[in-house]
């Protein structure tokens, strides 16, 4: 592997390449390229990639990464060497909404010179530790971006003309497609997109008794696509993952710094980028981000030949072997996250685990190559060219011709096999009597069953379940109850999952909803005027059995219900519960966002050009004469995309680049990041997995309708993009994200069914609000409603009020007194404002005075634009809303 070739790649255009028409060139160099190579030199002095400079055949091959990654909107413009004007550099624009644009704010040249040489220090510190060119490389690639965020310097567009993408997505698109190009420049017949994935990745999930146990299956899943992917990284670069993308991706900083010795460098500097997105102090950045689960089940490579991506079976039963050797103590894995169990625990899991199949995860892989997906890309540049009027390179559906062709091809899992052809066990089955399933998963057998008895303390071990584990080693049952309980029939898997948690947490046992239910209002401080009752949460939040501890479910929530008495807590405050929120979210219209379906087709903006010329004027009305024509021929491939139809009446096509998508994936990476940061660090939540796209985590009720509220706002971010001190990335803020919030008791109701129910109601929302962007509240008792999910603050503001008593909880019995056998009128606008005035009328009646505002607003439950219903389903919808709020209060 070429390394330097690689980094140039990196560098081929210098960050600051956008405010070269101001003048702005700290290095001198007369042209931009020419300044490139200067500060090529200047990052790279005294390291294993220092001394040299591109040579043609470099430049070449660069020169063809460049043109294979570009975005979209470039392509109809004329190339820079031949452009004949420059447009000031005034703004970014959002590429997957061109709505949304950040005004460039360029600093004065003098503070820019010195924050350039600042942004150099900090890369050349890290990257001349290195010890070779591989490394070298490798550092560059890590703390490049970030280095210009530290310096302060505001992300700017890779082109003016167009200023839809920042020059670090366009720059880390180009190392990427670097693995797909030859020495000429040339696509490579044998480039290779690879798909790697998890199959049923809900089931290893929620295969799950307790919170930690859903966290505990994601971070497996999570660890062993990570694992394999660095296998590829390893050998050709961390370039070669496109998705997750390795930007501000926790798993990449935290391998670096267990890998190499000036990794720990830019972890350190990736943890100032951190907190400053965040907010958080620096020094819990680490934390925060080893708990951050924000690497999916699927993962997208750049390899340069599909030979091998055959290896990634072997790959990944590799790093499963490695999970299994860590958590054992076998073997310091090269994992991100490393750990091994301790004391009982770790007994338990040498007896189950001495004996499983290699590959105890199932996974299937597919991938396709250029010389495949040629023949779509030339196909589509002759329509779209004869459409346009002008010729296409086809190069540039090179990216968007793998994807679909990938798409195409079956996904054949690899299952695990749990016996072999003789029907022999292939795992250790550590009881007497025919084989069981998992308790946990019907796909798994159980090679532990725990046998109990009931007491009076509880459930408990009984006799042949104590002999088990005495026969394993083990010393303290007291401890080891809080991680296994009696009663349960585990598979391998689960008890790798447990002692993977454990590990990787630190902790003394696996945290449970009861623990998530009640940390919020320990945090806050909630019990210090009640030690005895504290005294009990404490053990709750260590491991401990709430109905052991407090007696029964039933005593449990007694005691709970008296807390606001005995502890003289905020009478306005949420009182403590063993009640739960289970949260699910997921991005509407994800898939045509990923496709390149976008709410409108961005446009030459308005743009100054800084020379006033006739030649100028009439070449960038060409330019923008050419890219209209360009985006109508094609949106005859926009059909084949699923443009239309649902999501948007105007939806525009455009093609997907390795820019749009170095874009996207990033984007995604930091909203996950806010995501977790919000729900677990902020609120007090337990975050199963944040893809940035999607969300499941359990939180107290206190704090749902908060974090509901606030990811949903991340994920459009600030003006449609996320910003980090004077840097901003755009959002994800094309389409809505819907979600579902369901209330549920942490001991007599079944997590895995009410997380099940969670995930249906949040997709029947999606069908049942018209325009999406929805939100299903629904309780474990029955009641389930709809409203858009921007009324979060309305449902808080609801159980509020229920609370102080400043709203009868009697509401929505009411209204369905008031409605009687239903409406008499039909479906007509007349019929909806009788409604809307009935509404609240009835509203103004449950309310105290001085709650007038609120039974104002309780009408907006009512305006809600159901699919099918009209006014009738509108008021059935907003009674069941009111009546599930009142769990909350």
């Amino acid at each position: 592997m070429n390394w330097f070739n690689k980094a140039w790649a990196l560098l081929h255009d210098p960050p600051y390449k956008a405010l070269w028409p101001l003048d702005y060139k700290p290095l001198d160099g007369r042209i931009h390229e020419e300044e490139a190579r200067a500060l090529l030199a200047e990052l790279l002095k005294g390291t294993k990639l220092g001394g040299g400079a591109p040579d043609e055949k470099t430049s070449r091959t660069v020169a063809g990464a460049d043109r294979l990654a570009s975005s979209f909107d470039r392509w109809a413009l004329a190339p820079e060497g031949e452009a004949k004007y420059w447009v000031r550099p005034e703004r970014l624009i959002n590429p997957f909404n061109p709505n949304y644009s950040a005004d460039i704010e360029v600093p004065p040249f003098d503070q820019f010179v010195d924050q350039v040489k600042a942004f150099v220090r900090e890369i050349n510190g890290v990257v001349k530790n290195a010890p070779d060119e591989r490394e070298a490389y490798f550092a560059l690639f890590a703390v490049y971006e970030l280095a210009w965020i530290k310096a302060g310097l505001p992300a700017l567009p890779a082109d003016t003309r167009m200023p839809t993408h920042t020059i670090f997505d366009h720059l880390y698109a180009t190392a990427s497609v670097m693995n797909w190009v030859g020495e000429e420049g040339a696509p490579k017949e044998d480039g290779c997109l690879v798909e790697i994935d998890v199959p049923g990745i809900q089931r290893v999930i929620s295969s799950a008794r307790k919170a930690g146990d859903y966290r505990a299956g994601s971070l497996l899943v999570s660890l062993a696509v990570w694992g394999t992917a660095w296998k590829y990284m390893e050998l050709y670069g961390p370039d070669v993952l496109l998705s997750p993308s390795p930007r501000f991706n926790p798993f990449l900083y935290l391998q670096l710094s267990k890998e190499y010795g000036w990794g720990q460098r830019a972890l350190s500097l990736y943890g100032t980028v951190v907190s400053k997105f965040l907010g958080l102090e620096v020094g819990k950045v680490e934390d925060f981000v080893r708990l951050a689960p924000v690497v999916p089940g699927t993962a997208y490579l750049a390899l340069p030949n599909c030979a091998e991506a055959e290896r990634a079976v072997d790959y990944f039963e590799e790093v499963l072997d490695d999970i299994k050797a860590m958590v054992l103590g076998e073997g310091d894995a090269r994992l991100p996250l490393g750990g091994a169990a301790s004391g009982d625990v770790l007994k338990v899991a040498k007896a189950v685990l001495g004996k499983m199949p290699r590959r105890y995860l199932p996974l299937r892989v597919r991938y396709a190559s250029i010389s495949e997906a040629r023949g779509l890309a030339e196909k589509a540049a002759r329509a779209v060219g004869e459409r346009a009027g002008f010729e296409v390179d086809p190069v540039r559906f090179i990216f968007w011709a793998l994807m679909k062709k990938l798409k195409e091809k079956p996904a054949v899992p690899r299952p695990v096999s749990w016996f072999d052809r003789g029907g022999a066990p292939k795992f250790a089955k550590l009881y007497n009597g025919p084989w069981i399933y998992s308790s946990l998963d019907p796909d798994q057998p159980a090679a532990l069953k725990i046998s109990g008895v009931v007491t009076p303390q509880g459930v408990d071990y009984d006799e042949e379940a104590k002999r088990a584990f005495a026969g394993m080693g083990v010393e303290n049952l007291a401890e080891l109850i809080k991680v296994f309980k009696p009663k349960e029939a585990l598979g391998p898997v689960d008890v790798l999952k447990r002692a993977l948690y454990l590990a990787v947490s630190k902790g003394v046992g696996v945290e449970s909803v009861e623990a998530v239910a009640l940390k919020w209002h320990y945090q806050q401080n909630y019990f210090n005027n009640c030690p005895d009752l504290r005294s009990k949460v404490e053990e709750v939040l260590h491991g401990g059995d709430a109905e052991v501890i407090f007696g029964s479910s039933e005593a449990a929530d007694k005691a709970l219900a008296e807390a606001p008495r005995l502890c003289g807590g905020d009478p306005a405050a949420p009182p403590p519960t063993l009640m739960y929120a289970i949260i699910r979210a997921d991005a509407d219209n994800v898939g045509k966002l990923i496709s390149g379906c976008l709410p409108a087709a961005p446009s030459p903006p308005s743009a100054r050009l800084l020379e006033s010329r006739e030649d100028a004027e009439r070449q960038w009305r060409e330019d923008k004469e050419r890219f209209a024509k360009l985006v109508e021929a094609v949106q005859i491939l926009g059909a084949e995309a699923g443009c239309g139809g649902e999501g948007g009446r105007g939806v525009r096509y455009i093609i997907p680049s390795p820019a749009y998508y170095a874009a996207l994936s990033a984007s995604m990476m930091l909203t996950a990041l806010k995501d977790v940061y919000i729900a677990s660090l902020k609120y007090g939540g337990e975050v199963v997995f944040a893809g940035g796209d999607d969300l499941l985590a359990f939180s107290p009720l206190a704090t749902a309708f908060d974090i509901v509220r606030e990811t949903r706002e991340a994920y459009w971010g600030d003006g449609g993009f996320h910003k980090i001190g004077a840097y901003a990335l755009p959002a994800l803020a094309a389409y809505g994200k819907s979600y579902s919030v369901r209330a549920a008791h942490s001991i007599t109701d079944f997590m895995a069914v009410e997380v099940e129910e969670a995930a249906r109601l949040l997709e029947k929302a999606k069908d049942s609000v018209e325009g999406k962007d929805a939100l299903a509240v629904s309780t474990s008792t029955g009641h389930a409603g709809y409203v858009k999910v921007g009324q979060a603050s309305l449902l808080k503001a609801v159980a509020d009020a229920y609370r102080s008593g400043a709203l009868s909880k009697n509401l929505p019995y009411d209204l369905e007194r008031w409605a009687g056998d239903g409406f008499k009128c039909e479906d007509s606008e007349a019929c909806r404002e009788a409604a809307l005035a009935l509404f609240a009328y009835v509203a103004r009646r449950n309310v105290k005075a001085g709650g007038e505002e609120l039974a104002q607003r309780l009408a907006e439950l009512l305006e809600l634009k159901a699919r099918e219903g009209g006014a009738e389903s509108a008021w059935r919808n907003a009674t069941e809303v009111l009546k599930a709020v009142r769990e909350w209060a």
